[in-house]
């Protein structure tokens, strides 16, 4: 996948060769969906999550949802209603999120507010536009983050497909529209311990 993305995308080749230079993570999930909700109750964990189900065709400015003044990508229905169920399914289990961060993006930003969620980080490492974006120097500061692990309850990050398939590059299916990589920041290399679809939060018990 990302080698395909290389030729498609000016500037894509730093990142290849960045990714090339500092090796790819291979990752070994631990746990079943239902033990790695049981795992995010007592906290220490970052989910990695991309926005909610967002169509590529741009609104125009009598589509545009309240808010989006630059005529970016926004979510539809669906992942309006995605964003929203994952949000009341988050606080019906009893997860604690003790920080929540998003790119600079009006869908992540749609995402973010439409859980339910109200102090919200705006961060520059989580952004993505087009992979061009995804530069060395912004996965580097991602992987970095991604090995913190929180002082109480777990990190919500809100990002994009390319710096998350750039941080796990050997990860397979690509990651869904709305879909979470559980990850484990008190092992070594990043663990993702589980990976939990948008849709599939409001199906645990």
């Amino acid at each position: 996948m990302l080698k395909h993305c290389v030729g498609r995308f000016p500037g894509f080749w730093l990142l290849s060769a960045y990714l090339a230079v500092s090796g790819s993570h291979a990752p070994a999930q631990e746990l079943s969906i239902d033990e790695a909700v049981s795992a995010l109750r007592d906290g220490g964990y970052i989910i990695l999550m991309r926005h909610a189900n967002a169509p590529g065709e741009l609104p125009t400015a009598g589509t545009a949802a309240p808010g989006n003044d630059n005529l970016e990508r926004q979510l539809d229905e669906k992942g309006r209603n995605d964003a929203r169920n994952f949000g009341a399914t988050i606080k019906r289990l009893g997860i604690p999120i003790s920080s929540v961060e998003r790119s600079p993006t009006f869908r992540t930003r749609q995402t973010a507010e439409l859980a339910g969620f109200t102090e919200i980080i705006v961060q520059d490492f989580l952004l993505e536009d087009g992979m061009v974006g995804v530069t060395p120097a912004r996965l580097q500061a991602l992987l970095e983050e991604l090995n913190k692990k929180p002082t109480s309850g777990n990190r919500l990050l809100i990002s994009h497909s390319g710096n998350i398939m750039a941080s796990f590059p050997e990860l397979d299916p690509y990651i869904e529209q709305g879909e979470a990589l559980i990850i484990d920041p008190s092992k070594s290399d990043r663990a993702l311990i589980a990976r939990i679809p948008i849709t599939e939060w409001q199906t645990l018990p």
